[in-house]
């Protein structure tokens, strides 16, 4: 009776695995309008400047010369500051993130992003209920690079 190899269904599974996670890596470097509208919201409710700061379409980070997303974080940290709390008490975590296109031509994209945001320190204290996203996201191309535009989450009135 043959000797069977014990180790081969083991090497030929991590093999296959390996070869699926370099596979499943490449779609995700491939920048989308999507992924530009999702990480912009992420790092608005985290209050992450530089991510922020990335995402965003020049056009729309001034208005009348001021840096709104600089006006932004000051805002959110003079906000925790009042409370007695450092920034971290004002971050949010989004959950649920989708996106829908909405109209696509070759360089932008209006689509729709829904999803929750939920206070990371505030909800543990208080209980408070995660509030919904609802918003028209538009995004355009700037040199091979999906950016938001306009006055996403009202960002310019804050």
């Amino acid at each position: 009776m043959p000797q069977t190899n014990k180790i081969a269904p083991f090497v030929l599974t991590v093999i296959i695995g390996v070869a699926l996670q370099i596979l499943f890596i490449f779609p995700d470097i491939k920048d989308t309008p999507s992924k530009a509208a999702i990480e912009f919201t992420e790092a608005f409710f985290k209050a992450d400047q530089k991510t922020m700061t990335e995402r965003m379409c020049g056009e729309s980070k001034t208005i009348n010369g001021i840096d709104v997303i600089d006006r932004y974080i000051h805002k959110k940290t003079r906000e925790a500051s009042d409370l007695g709390y450092g920034m971290f008490y004002m971050k949010n975590s989004v959950t649920d993130l989708r996106t829908h296109i909405i109209s696509r031509d070759d360089s932008s994209v209006e689509l729709r992003l829904t999803g929750k945001a939920k206070p990371v320190l505030k909800s543990f204290f208080t209980g408070e209920d995660a509030k919904p996203i609802d918003e028209i996201i538009r995004v355009i191309n700037d040199n091979g690079k999906w950016k938001v535009c306009g006055n996403v989450f009202s960002i310019a009135g804050l």
